[in-house]
C-alpha cells in the first residue's frame, strides 16, 4: 500500500491509477474554486490497478486515521464490461465485510462509514462501457467534430496498415494532445487543470450529486 498513504479527510475517494486520482483532485479543486466548499472534505487516493484493489481494501483499516472516516467511494473504469465491473465491486465489498452497494452511485452504510462506487465514463447508473479517457474525449473544450473525425480516420488507417491499437480511446486522446501545442507535454490532470476539459459536464455533475449526498 505504501508508507505515504494517510487518511487526511473524512470522505475518501479511492481512484484507479494515477491519472484518475489526479483528475479527481483537479475536479475537487475546480468545485472548491467555484465556491462549493463542502468538497474540501474529500480526499482522492490512488489504489493502483483493479487487481490491487482487494489488497488495498483489506489493508485500509490499518491506515492512520481510519477511525475518522465517514465515507469511502471507489472510482474506476467500466472497461469493456460495465455490468461485470459493478458485480465485481459488489462481490469484493461483500467478501471483505463492508457495506455493499448493488449498483453504481448507490450509497450503503455500515456502522459509521458510507460506501459507494462510480464508474468511468458515465459516472452514473447509466450502463456505459469505457474509461476515463472516453469521458475526457467527449468533454474536451476545443475538440471540434471535424478534428475528432480526422483523428478517428487517421487511427483507422493505421489499423488497416496492420498496426494494433489495443486502447484506441487513449490513442485518440493523446493524438489530440499531440496536435495541440498547449497540451502536448501534459498529463491528463495537468491538461484538465490548464483548461482542456469541461468540468461542468453531465457525467461529472452525476458524480457531484453522489458526493453531495455522501457528505450531507
Amino acid at each position: 500500500m505504501g508508507k505515504n498513504k494517510q487518511i487526511e479527510k473524512p470522505h475518501l475517494i479511492l481512484c484507479e491509477g494515477a491519472d484518475a486520482t489526479y483528475f479527481i483532485i483537479e475536479y475537487l479543486k475546480y468545485l472548491i474554486k467555484n465556491g462549493e466548499n463542502e468538497f474540501g472534505s474529500f480526499q482522492a487516493m490512488n489504489f493502483g490497478g483493479n487487481e490491487e484493489l482487494p489488497r488495498f481494501l483489506k489493508a485500509m483499516p490499518n491506515l492512520p486515521n481510519y477511525g475518522t472516516l465517514n465515507s469511502v467511494t471507489i472510482v474506476r473504469d467500466a472497461e469493456s464490461n460495465y455490468n461485470g465491473a459493478v458485480q465485481s465491486l459488489s462481490n469484493l465489498l461483500q467478501s471483505l465485510g463492508f457495506s455493499v452497494p448493488l449498483k453504481s452511485n448507490e450509497i450503503k452504510q455500515l456502522a459509521n462509514i458510507k460506501f459507494a462506487f462510480s464508474l468511468f465514463p458515465s459516472l452514473s447508473e447509466n450502463r456505459e462501457d469505457g474509461t476515463l479517457e472516453d469521458l475526457y474525449i467527449k468533454n474536451l473544450v476545443d475538440l471540434s467534430c471535424d478534428l475528432s473525425n480526422e483523428i478517428d480516420s487517421f487511427l483507422d488507417r493505421i489499423q488497416l496498415q496492420g498496426r494494433k491499437i489495443p486502447r484506441k480511446h487513449k490513442s485518440k486522446l493523446y493524438t489530440y494532445f499531440a496536435v495541440t501545442d498547449k497540451f502536448t507535454s501534459m498529463k491528463l490532470a495537468e491538461a484538465a487543470g490548464a483548461g482542456a476539459f469541461n468540468f461542468d459536464c453531465k457525467e461529472l455533475n452525476s458524480l457531484k450529486k453522489l458526493l453531495k449526498r455522501i457528505c450531507s
